[in-house]
């Protein structure tokens, strides 16, 4: 019973100390959103750093999991996004929505 305990007070421990990643997360980040090319899933960032994957702040392109995630942003607006590691894509964004002020 005890070693059951342990499991799950580690498990909650860890959970915790990840709650601003979306369960599939590998980082997120911040940024502004400098383009978006709904067509082909692909937006242009300046991000700040991003620790999680040693990162500096830089402007880069990222290919979105799914478009739909793009309906409701704009050129302009800060953003708040998530990234996944894909084998043949790299780092895809897997939510991407505006930052919260």
């Amino acid at each position: 019973m005890r070693t059951k305990l342990n499991i799950l007070i580690s498990a909650l421990v860890m959970l915790a100390d990840s709650s601003s990643l979306y369960a599939a997360d590998d980082a997120t980040g911040q940024g502004t959103l400098n383009k978006i090319d709904a067509a082909s899933a692909i937006v242009n960032i300046s991000h700040e750093a991003i620790p999680a994957l040693k990162w500096p702040g830089m402007t880069m392109d990222f290919k979105v999991a799914d478009k739909n995630l793009l309906k409701n942003l704009k050129a302009g607006q800060k953003v708040s996004f998530g990234l996944v590691k894909e084998p043949a894509a790299g780092y895809v964004i897997s939510h991407i929505e505006p930052a919260k002020k």
